[in-house]
């Protein structure tokens, strides 16, 4: 995309930005994939590959899954929803299964900082440009109902490591396969689609992973839903091991969504650096000037 913002980063830019990244985080659902990959080809140029049962290929899906205890990361973020552009850098820490804690930054201006547990959410909007700074203290109903989507920790967790998602309920049939030299899982009526679509009732809607048959990274995982015309496109890539993972870990720097649904966004993730178990705090502290946001529900 490669489109920019100048000027200052005021403090209507840095909310747009934290909205911005609680979005990406929610629509997401973190995929992989790896350049440069030598395909299993025949003689005359088709892709063949042994099959395997659904069994198989989640079992597979599941052992490859990116396993940390401390991750740093720092990302570059580019953005549309609908004509509105935007750039940002985000700097991550996180602990598994404990925090996620991110600032988002323009031009070297921290604009806005987020503390993620399981059962809370807070962020600052910094007062920068003239404006007021402003915070929330809350559980996850305010982005939810912000958003029309569902957040929890385990999926903000997930997909920010390159890590599935449980994309099928149950009592769902799950259809291995293969597609453009890629082994595929797919279902129908996804309840984590609902999720991601705004949590409405979806009528012929359909849902594809693709994954590396060398790897067993996720490369793409496609949402669609036929009526009404909505659709979630993903795709991860430039896989490589963090630094300080003695196990060479694939982790994708590079990420693409597209989303077309209420509005249409397209967001491009490029992580210029990734480590494991370093030292970590998680500073937040807000100011007593700043200007609380209150949810009052529906």
């Amino acid at each position: 995309m490669n489109k920019r913002i100048t000027g200052s980063f005021s403090s209507s830019r840095a909310f747009a930005c934290c909205r911005m990244m609680v979005l990406l985080l929610a629509a997401a659902i973190a995929f992989s994939s790896c350049k440069n990959q030598k395909k299993i080809t025949l003689n005359n140029g088709k892709c063949i590959l042994d099959f395997k049962n659904a069994r198989t290929l989640t079992t597979n899906l599941k052992a490859k899954e990116f396993k940390f205890d401390r991750l740093n990361a720092k990302m570059n973020v580019e953005a549309t929803i609908d004509s509105a552009d935007n750039s940002f850098t985000i700097n991550l820490r996180m602990k598994k299964d404990s925090v996620i804690w991110m600032t988002i930054s323009k031009l070297g201006i921290e604009g806005a900082r987020i503390l993620i547990t399981k059962d809370s959410v807070k962020f600052i909007q910094r007062a920068l440009g003239g404006g007021n700074g402003k915070f929330f203290k809350g559980d996850y109903a305010y982005i939810s109902k912000l958003l029309n989507t569902e957040l929890d920790f385990e999926m903000l967790q997930s997909l920010l490591v390159g890590n599935s998602v449980e994309f099928y309920d149950d009592d769902e049939k799950i259809k291995p396969g293969v597609d453009n030299c890629q082994y595929t899982l797919g279902t129908i009526r996804k309840y984590k689609l609902r999720r991601v679509m705004g949590g409405k009732e979806l009528k012929e809607s359909a849902q594809s992973i693709y994954m590396i048959p060398e790897t067993f990274k996720i490369a793409r995982i496609l949402f669609y839903d036929f009526n009404p015309d909505r659709s979630f496109d993903a795709r991860f890539s430039d896989f490589k091991a963090p630094d300080s993972d003695s196990t060479k870990q694939l982790f994708p720097h590079k990420m693409n969504y597209a989303i077309k649904a209420q509005k249409n966004v397209t967001i491009d993730i490029d992580y210029s650096k990734v480590s494991l178990n370093e030292d970590q705090t998680f500073p937040f502290k807000i100011p007593a000037s700043y200007e609380q946001i209150i949810y009052k529900g529906k």
